[in-house]
């Protein structure tokens, strides 16, 4: 365990910081959203992390979207512009997703905010998954970049998933932006298969790191995608009447 921290310590960088700096911003803001119930918070809470990340990706000369290898060092910026590329693919592609489930298997609840939406799917819900995805795929990078085994990036993105899945998802719930159906399992307000899902998906990414952000947020979403269904038939949660 000292022997990880060494090395987290030994490679942490500014790119480190402001990822870190970025999230624990939105997830302050998103825990201040419960009393509020603002859904202009939650798109600042989305919404500016993404920006200064965006920001300080590009600010430089434009880096390549393709893997970063640890052999090719610690090319964080390259690695943050490929993440939020790969992030930025699953979140929009998200209102398709869910179009194909809730006309399939039911819905599984419904959406209080107000906003625009794509098909049945808020805007802020994209941004969510967008800053979401962003941020598990770099965990999952870095890890390899810092001298870690796929294995170890596999399980670091996908604890990180499965935390923020069922923290985030009870934030939301309690801010209103949603509210999910019972289930036969909860964690909390939130069907336990959900969390379970993002956790087992996002085990996945490093998987594709050889492959184009793009080519590689597709696979990512047809695997979560199909990962989602299956687990909430087996938990009972779908089909819904």
């Amino acid at each position: 365990m000292w022997n990880t921290w060494r090395k987290i310590k030994r490679h942490w960088g500014r790119t480190d910081t402001l990822i870190v700096s970025a999230n624990l911003l939105a997830l302050v803001l998103f825990i201040g959203n419960c009393w509020w119930e603002s859904v202009v918070v939650c798109y600042a809470a989305c919404g500016v992390p993404l920006a200064l990340q965006a920001f300080w990706a590009t600010c430089r000369k434009r880096p390549r979207t393709g893997l970063v290898e640890p052999s090719e060092g610690d090319n964080t910026r390259e690695l943050l512009l490929r993440s939020l590329i790969l992030g930025g693919v699953v979140g929009w592609l998200w209102p398709f997703g869910e179009w194909l489930v809730v006309n399939t298997l039911g819905w599984w609840g419904q959406y209080l905010a107000p906003g625009f939406k794509i098909l049945e799917t808020p805007i802020y819900c994209i941004l969510i998954g967008w800053l979401t995805s962003a941020y598990c795929a770099y965990v999952a990078g870095r890890a390899i970049q810092m001298g870690f085994g796929v294995t170890h990036a596999a399980i670091a993105s996908g604890m990180s998933a499965l935390g923020l899945g069922a923290l985030g998802e009870n934030l939301f719930v309690a801010a209103r932006m949603w509210a999910y159906d019972a289930s036969s399992w909860d964690w909390g307000a939130v069907p336990a298969f959900v969390p379970i899902a993002y956790g087992l998906s996002y085990a996945m990414v490093p998987l594709w790191r050889r492959l184009h952000a793009v080519k590689a947020a597709l696979c990512f979403t047809v695997v979560m995608l199909a990962l989602t269904v299956l687990t909430g038939v087996l938990a009972g949660f779908f089909p819904r009447p």
